[in-house]
């Protein structure tokens, strides 16, 4: 880094996001697991097959993602921000 910069924070902020995210599924599986708001903790999928390729003459890339997101994912997420717009 360079002597007199100052960082902008987004690598705080995605790190942020991502704790709080992780934070609210825990959270979530723990009320999920009593009964507690069970509807509403039912994970939408988005899912991207691994049979997903990309061709080129010399090289064949495939890829496949899964993500699994619930309300809770979604609230700590939104607090993990909101936490980085503070600090």
């Amino acid at each position: 880094m360079a002597v007199g910069r100052n960082s902008s924070g987004t690598g705080r902020t995605v790190l942020l996001i991502m704790i709080g995210a992780a934070l609210g599924t825990l959270v979530g599986f723990a009320l999920e697991k009593y009964g507690i708001f069970a509807p509403f903790l039912r994970p939408a999928v988005i899912d991207i097959p691994s049979h997903t390729y990309i061709d080129f003459f010399f090289l064949s890339l495939s890829f496949g993602c899964r993500i699994s997101i619930t309300i809770a994912t979604f609230l700590g997420g939104i607090g993990g921000y909101l936490l980085s717009r503070k600090v």
